[in-house]
């Protein structure tokens, strides 16, 4: 038995481990994935084994491997299988340079391996009947191919998440690229690209046209933000082939002339997902057996990889500057409450003595007797080991004998507005330290806690570091009204929600989440760049120091914020950015 190791976790994965069932010359021999806990978690579901987070125990353990990691580090990964002497079978695509491409076929060749690019239409018997049929000339010569692959897509998945891989040809065009290319050959004489962009500048839906020789041509739609109809028109001189939605999944096609009540329909099996036939062909051919389309397939792999270096050539001409990627500011959510208690004084300094920092975020609430303090949740539970109950219903000094959770450091306890402020105070002077100060009356309404929490500001002489936020426009207007001069903020989850009510508010600013950032006209964008307001995004996606081993760390795209109109994100790991 072919022993084949997985490297990646993704979605594409699950269908893989399912297909391999049924495979009567390959076994799973584990999975390995370089983040904590996602290896093991996906051997659990998927009752496999072995996994690790050492690449080099998956190659001692495998002959082969099926990479399914992000399209940014197929390449790698490939080279690095090769020269272990593994066989290699990479998810699509399999790189994004022809160059590339040639040279890792070539070092397969030269150590006896074989590489294998993913892409399961290829393989199944619909898709082989079909060039079978296009082959024997039953629809004459042909002359033109229309197809499209396209799936509505939010932009806060993986698909758009890779700023420099990510988008819908990349993603789609692989399969887009197959009939083309098998039938009119890898040498065309013109391409061209339109696209619609998606709103983090990415493309989320494009149009490819290739031209050859003798005025034929193809073009091939992909869209992962637009849809369109699945299917694939080949045209020929005596009549064409007709596969439906979704062409790729090629279980029948359709035969058709000049009298529409004729066609000739063609049934094909096509079991599971399609993979199982990819991975017998990959088996095969490292049990070496004849496989006459193989050089065929490598080069359709290098041609892809052309196009796709080409489409990504335009798309950089149209990127945005490096210097709206550096525009971006990093503000301290909470603190740095990745490595210190969530609101207290640690978090707090930490951030603060970030070189670069641009401000902290942090929330005020009312205690039972009448005192302002710095606390996010309306209650004690999920951040105290000994707190139960809303927050408002202790006194202040039953809130200072709580004990802050996973820490035993005794600066990390519930502090006081005045507090929080006389720590940030040489910061603020010394650096220019600005403060979003969240004033938490959507689910307690703690009346007059604005202008208590103005005076305070006021005493001290901090008015000019302060932005004071809301969820509450209420609270918002009360700001305004007792002093025009504040700079203000409204919260919110989607940005028209919260340009609306903001507006209504006259605030300065709009602090939206970051999924609420996507889904709008490209105009929005365009207005919120040219606001001269700041757009500061919170995520609630970051783990904090109460769950950080629990949850893998996501990553900010701060070019595709910029590209959206965000000025600043306020992170709970600004070490992460400005270390």
């Amino acid at each position: 038995m072919i022993r084949i190791g997985i490297i990646g976790c993704g979605r594409i994965t699950e269908r893989f481990v399912h297909d391999m069932k049924d495979n009567k010359s390959a076994v799973i021999s584990g999975v390995y994935n370089p983040h904590p806990g996602s290896a093991e978690a996906f051997a659990g579901k998927h009752g496999i084994s072995f996994w690790t987070q050492d690449i080099d125990r998956l190659f001692d353990r495998s002959d082969a491997v099926y990479i399914a990691a992000p399209h940014r580090e197929h390449v790698s990964y490939t080279r690095l299988a090769l020269d272990r002497g593994k066989h290699v079978l990479c998810e699509k695509p399999l790189c994004f340079s022809a160059k590339e491409a040639a040279e890792l076929y070539d070092l397969a060749g030269s150590k006896g391996l074989v590489l294998l690019e993913a892409v399961k239409t290829a393989f199944c018997p619909g898709f082989l009947k079909l060039c079978e049929t296009v082959l024997s000339g039953k629809i004459g010569k042909v002359t033109d191919i229309d197809v499209a692959f396209s799936k509505l897509t939010p932009v806060n998945t993986r698909e758009f998440e890779d700023r420099k891989y990510g988008g819908s040809f990349t993603e789609l065009g692989t399969y887009a690229l197959l009939p083309v290319l098998r039938f009119f050959g890898t040498e065309y004489r013109q391409l061209r690209f339109d696209s619609v962009k998606a709103p983090n500048g990415l493309d989320g839906y494009t149009k490819t046209t290739l031209v050859y020789d003798g005025g034929v041509s193809a073009t091939c739609k992909t869209g992962l933000l637009a849809k369109t109809e699945g299917e694939l028109v080949i045209a020929g001189t005596k009549g064409y082939i007709y596969a439906k939605a979704p062409w790729w999944l090629t279980s029948q096609f359709e035969i058709r002339g000049e009298d529409p009540s004729k066609k000739e329909i063609i049934e094909c099996e096509y079991r599971g997902a399609g993979l199982c036939y990819e991975t017998e062909v990959f088996c095969d051919l490292i049990e070496g057996k004849r496989y006459e389309d193989r050089k065929l397939l490598e080069s359709e792999s290098v041609a892809r990889a052309g196009i796709m270096e080409r489409f990504l050539e335009k798309r950089k001409e149209q990127d945005l500057p490096e210097a709206d990627l550096k525009a971006v500011g990093i503000w301290g959510h909470r603190g740095a409450s990745y490595d210190h208690p969530e609101n207290t004084i640690p978090a707090f300094v930490a951030a603060a003595k970030l070189f670069g920092i641009r401000g902290i975020e942090t929330d005020i609430q009312r205690t039972a007797d009448g005192q302002i303090v710095v606390f996010h949740d309306e209650t004690l539970d999920r951040v105290t080991e000994n707190g139960r109950g809303r927050l408002c219903e202790h006194t202040l000094d039953e809130l200072k004998a709580m004990k802050m959770k996973g820490t035993d450091d005794p600066e990390a306890v519930i502090p006081t507005f005045s507090e929080f402020l006389d720590v940030m105070r040489p910061y603020c002077e010394s650096d220019g330290l600005l403060l979003n100060i969240e004033i938490k009356t959507t689910v307690v309404r703690y009346e007059g806690i604005e202008r208590e929490a103005l005076d305070i500001v006021r005493n001290k002489g901090m008015e000019k570091y302060i932005i004071w936020s809301s969820f509450l426009a209420d609270s918002i207007r009360i700001i305004k009204e007792t002093d025009p001069s504040a700079k203000t903020a409204m919260l919110g989850c989607d940005i028209i929600d919260v340009k609306s009510f903001g507006d209504a508010v006259c605030c300065n600013d709009y602090h939206p989440c970051d999924e609420g950032m996507s889904g709008v006209f490209e105009e929005e964008y365009e207005r919120l760049r040219d606001s001269g307001r700041s757009v500061r995004s919170w995520t609630g996606q970051e783990p904090l120091f109460v769950n950080r081993n629990e949850r893998r760390i996501p990553s900010y795209d701060r070019r595709n914020l910029a590209y959206w109109g965000v000025t600043d994100i306020f992170t709970n790991v600004p070490e992460r950015y400005l270390s």
